[in-house]
């Protein structure tokens, strides 16, 4: 005979699994419903842009894990910054002059003006917008450089400020992810600041450079990074600048993670500096990473299309190659085929993503505008479908390629099952958010909502967190999605009623 505890433990089963089967059927209700709005105002026929900014504004959005920090802060952050430190503008040139004695500029015969003076002066101030951003940069005609290179020199115009106030640049990161519905973002921070003629004298220095560039194979360079490595790792200055770096992040780091919001960090190489100078900037990186957990990955940026960049590049991916087999741990988020017909030389097109891949093991491809001209197209797609996953930067890619529209390769990557994340790149310099880019997916390319949703989990799936992290942003992550198809399933319900 069934005694009565055993009868109510089983009657607990039973009511428990219905609860949860009803559980499921509402959340399955809520997601056909949301899917059904996202549908109604994704119609080729008339896309409603307007709602759809507001669905994809609500909508969890996961990470943004190709995303610049000094690119992110807007030029009117910086410019408060500036009038903190009582430093000024050149009215000429709109750079910032680190004094506060006003004197007159020669160039242009007029003084050095105030950051006030800039705001009350609309001309001057409309003009600082277009240099240190790509505000207005198309809707109207002025003189202008091409727009690769306005993009690129924006940085060189809030150089002198980006590295101040750092503390409060990512907690203003941070509450602009937290008001967009975004779990992560994992920053391009800065590089450590190693400078190799503290470590070599001139003529090392030179004939280092020498060497590296005549190698012809990755055991080559192999020795010759290993003799750097001798020199400068054991070395104290090397180390208490890697120690400073780390110990500067870590106390602006804090008050940062939170039960919603999680940051983390990599380090990075510029391309186009000497090949000694890349080295022991991605070394440095490289340290940073095994010596805070905050630090996550070590990345190159800068111009891919510069003439040092180009020459250099397959050496460049095997310092990779080499650091990553020291360093396995470590994070490799790489630019690679941020280029396009016409902006190099055709030959210059067909390897830059198959070696990011197959020497630097690039476990993430940053842009990957090249892939219709690389030589082994069809191979490399197959490795990135099973190895990699691709970082889609809509909007640099519209304005630093004039790629856009059918004439990008997401069509290709999506046709070949490649994972996607979406990501802002520079927000601050394109003064665009992250629901700024899925509008731009949205529009271009109509992915159903379920893909929409599968770019958002892959975010943080293909982020450089900890895999306990990762289940525990994801978790996070589905009851988020949770409550926004519930809130959307009753707006559409209203929709239809009002109709």
């Amino acid at each position: 005979m069934v005694n009565r505890l055993t009868l109510y433990s089983i009657l607990i089963v039973v009511l428990s699994g219905c609860a949860n089967t009803r559980v499921i059927q509402s959340e399955t209700s809520h997601f056909k419903a949301t899917e059904e709005f996202y549908q109604s105002i994704t119609r080729p026929s008339a896309i409603d842009e307007s709602t759809l900014n507001l669905f994809l504004t609500k909508m969890p959005k996961g990470a943004d894990i190709h995303h610049h920090y000094s690119g992110t802060i807007y030029a009117e952050t910086y410019l408060d910054w500036v009038k903190e430190k009582g430093w000024l503008i050149n009215p000429c040139t709109s750079r910032i002059i680190t004094s506060n004695k006003k004197t007159k500029i020669k160039a242009c015969d007029k003084p050095a003006m105030t950051v006030q003076e800039l705001l009350n002066d609309n001309r001057s101030f409309r003009q600082l917008l277009m240099l240190w951003s790509n505000k207005d940069f198309s809707n109207h005609f002025h003189e202008q450089v091409p727009p690769d290179s306005n993009f690129f020199n924006t940085f060189g115009y809030f150089g002198p400020i980006s590295d101040d106030n750092q503390a409060i640049g990512l907690k203003i990161i941070k509450q602009r992810a937290i008001d967009e519905n975004v779990s992560y973002i994992e920053t391009m921070l800065s590089r450590v600041g190693v400078k190799a003629k503290n470590f070599f004298d001139n003529q090392q220095s030179i004939s280092l450079i020498d060497e590296l560039r005549k190698t012809e194979s990755q055991k080559e360079v192999d020795t010759i990074l290993k003799k750097i490595d001798d020199a400068v790792l054991n070395n104290s200055d090397f180390v208490s600048q890697v120690k400073s770096f780390v110990d500067t992040l870590e106390q602006d780091h804090q008050g940062i993670d939170q039960s919603n919001f999680t940051m983390r960090y990599q380090s990075y190489a510029v391309r186009v500096l000497n090949p000694l100078q890349v080295y022991l900037d991605l070394l440095a990186g490289y340290q940073a990473c095994e010596t805070s957990p905050l630090f996550v990955g070590v990345n190159i940026v800068a111009p891919e299309n510069n003439a040092t960049a180009l020459a250099d590049y397959t050496l460049h991916m095997r310092m990779y190659n080499y650091l990553a087999r020291n360093y396995p741990q470590v994070g490799r988020a790489l630019h690679a085929g941020e280029l396009t017909l016409g902006m190099v030389r055709p030959e210059d097109l067909l390897f830059h993503i198959e070696e990011a891949r197959n020497i630097a093991k690039a476990q993430r491809i940053g842009h990957g505008i090249d892939i219709p001209y690389e030589k082994n197209s069809i191979n490399v797609l197959k490795d990135l479908k099973e190895n990699a996953v691709v970082e889609i930067n809509l909007t640099s890619n519209e304005f630093i390629l004039g790629v856009k529209h059918n004439a990008h390769p997401y069509n290709i990557y999506s046709k070949y099952d490649v994972p996607m994340v979406i990501s802002t790149d520079d927000s601050g310099v394109s003064r665009n958010n992250l629901t700024n880019e899925f509008v731009l997916l949205t529009t271009r390319y109509r992915p159903d909502y379920s893909q929409i949703k599968e770019y958002v989990f892959n975010s943080i799936k293909y982020s450089f967190l900890t895999e306990e992290k990762q289940k525990e942003i994801m978790k996070d992550l589905s009851l988020r999605f949770q409550v926004f198809e519930k809130e959307m399933s009753g707006l559409w319900s209203q929709i239809k009623q009002a109709q």
